[in-house]
């Protein structure tokens, strides 16, 4: 496979970087060790709305749990950001996906990201629709960022011994709960990751991420871009729920 730059912390002069890290600002002084180079081929665009999002994306259904063909997976959130690249990579290894939205409006991005069934959150009991599709079985696997407003509902999607794979808290943490729980509804797996156990794969991510957008198997959403000033608007727009994909803060 074609390389696509250097390994993670090596920079050149004058190169194009990328860091993992909260910065609402012009300029930003980073140690070396933690700037990412942004592969040729990828546009800086692509890079700050999918480089970081997509390798959380990759090590949760390459590593976490990997999808193997035929698995059913449902993901939750799965028109935003990290949920339609979920989407992607689910289809790239071959699975069959799930995507939950919130709204009709969002469905359509959910299936050009390659979902097989949508189920609408407003709308259905989400862990009743995921029984259905299955035909009573349930899904191996449950990608969810949401966090605790649905937990119940991913543990209630799974089959036996499927794998709940929590990765964020939009609607705030999941509280405390009785161990016991995971034996009496199907002996399930539980995790809750950042991927950082993944990262030595970075590298080897990145040259995946370059190819599958080159192979057209993989695209990275962004659906709109504000300047830094403006950045009080864009935390308005996600927290209403108008947001499908990524949104950029431009300097």
């Amino acid at each position: 496979m074609e390389t696509v730059g250097p390994e993670v912390g090596h920079i050149q002069p004058g190169e194009r970087v990328n860091f993992v890290g909260d910065s609402y600002a012009t300029h930003a002084l980073v140690p070396a060790a933690r700037l990412i180079p942004v592969p040729n081929g990828l546009g800086l665009e692509e890079a700050a709305a999918g480089m970081n999002q997509g390798f959380l994306a990759y090590a949760f259904t390459h590593f976490a749990y990997p999808v193997k063909p035929g698995d059913w997976c449902l993901i939750q959130a799965a028109a935003g950001g990290i949920g339609l690249l979920l989407c992607q990579m689910a289809k790239i290894r071959k699975g069959r996906v799930i995507g939950v939205t919130s709204s009709q409006e969002k469905e359509k991005f959910v299936r050009e990201a390659g979902a097989d069934e949508v189920i609408i959150s407003r709308q259905a009991d989400i862990a009743k629709e995921a029984r259905r599709v299955t035909e009573g079985r349930g899904v191996n696997v449950v990608y969810d960022g949401v966090g605790k407003d649905t937990f119940a509902a991913s543990l209630d999607s799974l089959a036996l011994g499927g794998y709940l794979v929590i990765y964020g808290q939009a609607s705030g943490y999941v509280p405390p709960f009785d161990l016991m729980t995971l034996q009496e509804k199907g002996s399930l797996f539980l995790t809750r990751s950042n991927g950082l156990p993944y990262l030595k794969e970075y590298p080897h991510y990145l040259q995946q991420l370059v190819a599958w957008i080159r192979q057209g198997q993989l695209s990275i959403r962004i659906d709109r871009t504000y300047p830094l000033a403006d950045a009080a608007q864009a935390h308005a727009a996600f927290e209403q729920r108008q947001i499908s994909g990524r949104v950029l803060l431009v300097p």
